[in-house]
């Protein structure tokens, strides 16, 4: 079988799952530009939609895989520029990436034919696949970036979504906050204070009788005091009780920085995924996260699929917590989910897949 034969059973899937898909949208979405993107990578936008059977029309006869609406509203969002179009106004939006931290990039690559440690002395494409604990620490940032939004910058919890993207990292996105229709410049100070790019270690006072930042305070001063209420016991309020105080304001600032790539908060004709909606590098859902979040089987909509696959390369890895080892040119039999999620990152082909009763 060849790879173009596994592709087109990998559309067949996602097309049977967006016949029946649910998508949560903004209650403007009318006014919000559509784009969409294929299999191959292709993107396609400026469009618009009044309804979501209209949605879906559009992505099933352009075989779509990943789905965007924009952060912004405007006057005519299907006009074919961007400057036509009349913005409106726009979401905050925040991204986070995990493979930004170093402890999270790849540590595997395909060398001749198998998986292989990313050290090993060769040349080979490194592969594109995150842990569990560092998609998790992704899922705690996003929280904190919440409550950041909240505590210091008045954006209400309750118009704030937190979105798993489907591969690699969260999206926070905030609606109806007091910042809606600033430009580029006013949202760049936003990042800035999220990243603490502006921020500066000699402004805080270390002296022995000078007083630790509480959590109480306003701005980074009350932002480093909550980690530091983390780091040390309730009772000590000045640096001259701490031991090393240069090195605990350093942790603690480091802790507070929340890492985002600020171009997707400056821009205010981004495109945000739908939730519902699959990532095609991974066939993992887009999800809005209501409260707790695990990176599980469950994020594939092709969990109770059988599916049989015939190796690409050898690898023995764990995925979704579970080990698959299979050898080049090997046939075996996956979850739907495994298996799409193994296809995407180019190991494995699908050769036939069962579609669940019911």
């Amino acid at each position: 079988m060849s790879r173009q034969d596994s592709n087109n059973k990998l559309k067949l899937m996602v097309k049977s799952y967006y016949k029946k898909a649910c998508f949560e949208l903004p209650d403007d979405f009318e006014k919000r530009e559509l784009a969409i993107q294929t299999f191959d990578g292709r993107m396609i936008r400026h469009m618009s939609v009044n309804d979501i059977e209209e949605m879906k029309k559009i992505i099933l006869s352009k075989e779509a895989v990943d789905v965007y609406l924009s952060t912004a509203t405007y006057e005519i969002p299907d006009a074919p520029s961007m400057d036509s179009k009349g913005w409106l106004r726009a979401d905050l939006q925040f991204d986070i990436d995990v493979d930004h931290f170093e402890e999270c990039k790849p540590n595997l690559k395909i060398c001749d034919n198998s998986v292989v440690p990313i050290e090993e002395n060769c040349e080979g494409v490194p592969l594109q696949l995150i842990s569990e604990k560092c998609i998790m620490k992704g899922f705690y940032l996003a929280k904190k970036l919440v409550h950041v939004l909240e505590r210091y910058l008045g954006v209400n919890r309750e118009f704030t979504e937190i979105h798993f993207s489907g591969n690699r990292g969260f999206h926070v996105i905030a609606r109806n906050t007091p910042y809606d229709e600033f430009g580029s410049d006013v949202r760049r100070e936003i990042a800035d204070f999220i990243l603490g790019n502006q921020l500066k270690e000699e402004n805080f006072c270390l002296k022995k009788d000078c007083i630790i930042p509480m959590s109480d305070d306003p701005g980074w001063r009350g932002r480093v005091g909550e980690e530091l209420e983390k780091l040390l016991p309730p009772s000590v309020q000045l640096w001259g009780q701490i031991e090393k105080p240069k090195d605990i304001l350093e942790k603690a600032i480091s802790l507070a920085r929340i890492e985002i790539d600020s171009q997707v908060t400056v821009d205010t004709s981004r495109l945000m995924r739908v939730p519902g909606s699959l990532n095609r590098k991974s066939m993992l859902l887009v999800k809005r996260i209501e409260r707790n979040f695990k990176y599980t089987v469950n994020l594939s909509p092709f969990k109770d699929y059988t599916v049989t696959v015939k190796a690409n390369v050898s690898f023995d890895l764990e995925v979704f917590s579970k080990r698959i080892q299979l050898r080049k040119n090997e046939v075996g039999e996956l979850d739907g989910a495994r298996a799409s999620f193994l296809a995407t990152k180019g190991l494995v082909d699908i050769l036939h897949y069962t579609v669940p009763r019911g």
